[in-house]
């Protein structure tokens, strides 16, 4: 039996191929086995024929159901892509439709643009004024203390300037009249004192954050404000700043120093009535007030020189303390030298001029020239006396400055490093560094220029008592040559 294969290019044929192919094989499997066991058993041919034909019938039924899904699968993704094909044509005629009407409607907004600048005329440049003036008003009362009395203008001026710039719509007269009555309102309350209750923020605290900065905690509270005008608001004893986002915030620290005055005549405009009174007015509405609270006092300034202007201030103190004893113990003697010097014959121990009178009472049949000697070793004994730690004023006065010298030096090398570390983008910062290195500086110049002085008060008055001893000496010495002449 012969069979003749066609050839066919499409998916039946192929299948048809593998069919009896594989229908070919199991007879040819089948064949081999019943060639091995043909000594086992009788061969059945049409039990074989049988299973066979079953299988490949199957297995053709298989195939079609497969070639069947195929072919409905592709069916149904050439519908899907006739469709895409046809929304992209679609679509593209969408798209040149609306580049057409966009093109016809921005040639009428061109027209419609001229024609409403010529029906403006004046009016645009009238409406170019009130936007820049509302303009200006809505940032002035940002930081305006009269805001604080009328929160809500701002938000008016900000719509109205929106709504102007939008370039579709007109202010109305109500809206330019709304205008002028706030910048009236705004003239007109510059010139009033004004107490009302206002809530206002106080600082409770600080908290540092994962990067380690630090932020400050502010705890409202009603408290009664008094305005005056737009340039300073106060709360009892407090400083008060202002502007739209806080609203009113307690300066951290009051007047102090010279500017204490400040605080009473604070009082006194809040609890005035009626008449005039003095004040101190911020014209630049709290920067200048922010600054002078932050000015460090006398103490905050010399804690700023560190160990080294601790040291100074401890030799600054040391001293003082004695060149005053100094100058006290001084005075002492040189009373008590003055007082033996009217009465030469009793001389008392008590005194250098007693001490060295004595020494010549007690050789009267000494020569000049021993009593010379004598009376001079008595005057270089009192002269360590006299000068005792007066020396040591004087050493202060020279070290002080030397010492105010260092702290500056490693104070600018501290400056210099964090520079080098954070750079100089900062310059509050380095002038800050700065002005705490140069503090050393002048606690060393404080202190050396009153030792100075009292080294001077003090050494003055031991040469003082000295050169009467030295007077009252030579007297001795011309009366011990007029004794051994007679």
């Amino acid at each position: 039996m012969t069979t003749v294969f066609k050839k066919n290019v499409g998916i039946e044929s192929v299948m048809q191929k593998l069919t009896k192919a594989a229908v070919l094989s199991l007879s040819a499997i089948t064949i081999s086995l019943g060639a091995i066991n043909v000594q086992a058993q009788s061969l059945d041919i049409e039990k074989v024929y049988n299973t066979t034909t079953r299988a490949a019938s199957k297995e053709r039924s298989v195939n079609a159901a497969r070639e069947n899904s195929f072919k409905a699968e592709r069916s149904k993704q050439q519908g899907r892509l006739n469709s895409m094909t046809n929304e992209r044509t679609r679509q593209e005629r969408i798209g040149k439709e609306l580049e057409r009407k966009f093109e016809e409607n921005d040639v009428k907004i061109n027209v419609l643009t001229d024609e409403l600048a010529k029906e403006l005329g004046d009016l645009k440049q009238l409406f170019g004024v009130i936007q820049l003036s509302a303009s200006e008003a809505q940032e002035a009362y940002k930081s305006s203390y009269i805001s604080a009395q009328y929160p809500d203008r701002s938000e008016n001026l900000r719509q109205m300037v929106e709504k102007m710039s939008s370039l579709t719509e007109l202010v109305s007269i109500d809206e330019i009249e709304d205008l002028w009555f706030q910048l009236q309102n705004e003239m007109t309350e510059q010139g009033k004192i004004v107490s009302y209750t206002a809530p206002v923020r106080f600082k409770v605290g600080e908290e540092t954050d994962d990067e380690g900065k630090t932020y400050p905690i502010y705890e409202p509270q009603d408290r009664q404000v008094t305005r005056v005008g737009v340039f300073s608001a106060v709360s009892g004893n407090d400083i008060l700043t202002y502007n739209d986002t806080t609203g009113y915030t307690a300066l951290d620290r009051q007047m102090g120093g010279a500017r204490s005055a400040f605080t009473g005549l604070s009082q006194n405009l809040q609890s005035l009535s009626s008449g005039v009174t003095p004040f101190m007015l911020d014209p630049s509405k709290g920067v200048l007030s922010s600054a002078y609270v932050q000015e460090p006092t006398i103490t905050e300034k010399a804690q700023e020189g560190g160990v080294v202007g601790y040291v100074i201030m401890g030799l600054g103190l040391i001293g003082l303390l004695i060149a005053v004893v100094r100058i006290l113990i001084l005075m002492g003697v040189e009373a008590k030298v003055k007082k033996q010097a009217r009465d030469l014959k009793r001389p008392s121990l008590s005194n250098p001029l007693g001490r060295v009178i004595k020494v010549f009472q007690d050789n009267p049949t000494t020569d000049p020239e021993s009593m010379e000697l004598k009376l001079g070793e008595a005057m270089l004994k009192e002269s360590p006396k006299l000068n005792a730690w007066v020396m040591f004023v004087k050493i202060i006065a020279v070290v002080a400055p030397l010492l105010g010298l260092l702290g500056t030096v490693t104070g600018m090398i501290q400056t210099f490093q964090a520079i080098t570390l954070y750079g100089a983008g900062d310059p509050q910062t380095m002038a800050g560094g700065i002005s705490q290195a140069l503090v050393t500086t002048v606690l060393g110049l404080v202190v050396a220029i009153p030792m100075v002085f009292l080294h001077w008060l003090a050494s003055s008055r031991a040469k003082r008592i000295e050169g009467a001893l030295e007077e009252h000496a030579a007297g001795l010495i011309a009366e011990q040559y007029e004794t051994n002449a007679k």
